[in-house]
């Protein structure tokens, strides 16, 4: 039997689809009807993945009776707060994500929420800027930045 899927479809006030609701529980048939590699269905098995990882580390307890979900949460609370301190002073921060493909290459999260991708010459310690990657206000580390 044929079972419908329960996507709920997001219009604006023009009528304009603006997004789709997937159940959690429908992620994986919504997969399985995509093509394989496409970008939907990257991120669906990501989202799926996700869900697995989350699962594994709200019931793991590592050896000082935490788990590993409650000292990512603390982790994050704490970078957060270094973030926050070096933006206020006017200091930019620097960190990796996939946006980064050499290893002298480096996110410059800056106060003002923009970010550049920039390179880092060991030889004399100093930083290149390699792109403009978002403007002001978008950047990952932003909402910190934002009062």
């Amino acid at each position: 039997m044929i079972q419908t899927m329960d996507i709920k479809v997001l219009r604006n006030k023009e009528g304009i689809l603006s997004g789709l609701i997937i159940p959690m529980e429908q992620l994986a048939e919504a997969k399985a009807s995509l093509k394989e590699g496409s970008e939907l269905y990257s991120i669906i098995n990501d989202l799926l993945n996700d869900q697995k990882t989350s699962g594994i580390k709200r019931e793991s307890l590592l050896a000082g009776g935490r788990t590993v979900f409650e000292v990512e949460k603390e982790t994050q609370v704490i970078t957060d707060k270094l973030y926050a301190d070096a933006f206020e002073k006017g200091l930019s921060m620097y960190y990796k994500d996939g946006r980064t493909t050499a290893p002298t290459e480096f996110i410059r999260a800056n106060p003002d929420g923009s970010e550049d991708l920039v390179s880092f010459d060991t030889t004399k310690r100093e930083y290149t800027l390699l792109k403009k990657l978002v403007p002001k206000g978008q950047g990952h580390w932003s909402y910190l930045t934002t009062p």
